[in-house]
């Protein structure tokens, strides 16, 4: 079977808009260090795949934002698919605009304030990346727990907010480690006919497979995964120290490599294979 892929002369928004057109998702993978940024980059290559390089706040914290940058932005060239480079759950408006000043293709900001979502939008879209805001949802990502069915509010938060992709709450959960959540296909649907923007879904760790598949299906272009490629690492990196590993390229390879597998399943599932 022939699949469609993006134009390589798609900006980062483009190749997100194509995937949402093509009926398939791009896997968003959050790294924090040198072999989990190589692991999301081996795995899209692996599957001939665009994939989205996520570094958020709490990595920069970690790890140093200036130095991420360098890291993704070095993958990003030398890599044989699309990678975009994302900064996720930007805290406040100077550190999304240090991001953009860094080369990040997108970045996505945590609040709902108009003015400085259109700000931190105008500034993206000067810059040529793409901005991501995220819709009913509180700082840290806390579900409001009020949702907003009205097609006037969606129109409204959209054309405030200026953004480019919308992150929407149809059940997921951040940091979950069992795949219990039960997605709201319906609200999905609801959604995906309001506007043609491409969606975002957060916590999709909490997901099973094929119901990612399906969101996927409806409008869903963006899907963020985190959770379960960390503990795919985390469990390959402790059976190589029990093992008797005592290099870290060792115990940081194997966890490389089981990661790289975990983030290759998730491509596949979500359309995004043979796209590149």
């Amino acid at each position: 079977m022939t699949v469609a892929s993006p134009s390589p002369a798609l900006s980062a928004a483009g190749i997100i808009r194509a995937a949402r057109a093509g009926g398939y998702a791009l896997a968003a993978f959050n790294a924090v260090n040198l072999e989990t940024a190589q692991a999301i980059v081996r795995a899209a290559e692996a599957a001939h795949a665009p994939v989205i390089l996520q570094f958020s706040q709490n990595a920069a914290r970690h790890g140093g934002l200036t130095q991420l940058a360098a890291l993704g932005l070095s993958l990003k060239a030398q890599a044989s698919v699309p990678v975009l480079l994302h900064f996720d759950h930007a805290e406040d408006e100077a550190v999304a605009l240090e991001a953009l000043n860094l080369g990040f293709d997108g970045v996505m900001l945590e609040g709902d304030d108009p003015a400085t979502l259109r700000r931190l939008a105008n500034a993206a879209h000067d810059s040529g990346s793409y901005f991501e805001a995220e819709y009913e949802v509180v700082v840290k990502g806390e579900r409001s727990g009020e949702r907003h069915d009205d097609p006037a509010h969606l129109a409204a938060f959209i054309r405030g907010s200026g953004c480019d992709i919308l992150a929407v709450d149809i059940g997921s959960a951040h940091k979950q480690e069992s795949k219990n959540a039960h997605l709201d296909f319906e609200r999905l649907e609801r959604l995906a006919e309001l506007t043609t923007l491409p969606l975002v879904l957060h916590g999709a760790s909490s997901v099973p497979l094929d119901a990612l598949a399906r969101a996927a299906r409806l409008g869903v272009a963006k899907i963020n995964l985190a959770t379960d490629l960390t503990l795919a690492f985390t469990a390959a990196v402790r059976a190589a120290l029990d093992g008797g590993a005592k290099d870290a390229r060792q115990y940081l390879g194997a966890g490389r490599d089981a990661m790289q597998a975990r983030a290759e399943t998730y491509i596949r599932a979500l359309g995004g294979a043979d796209r590149a």
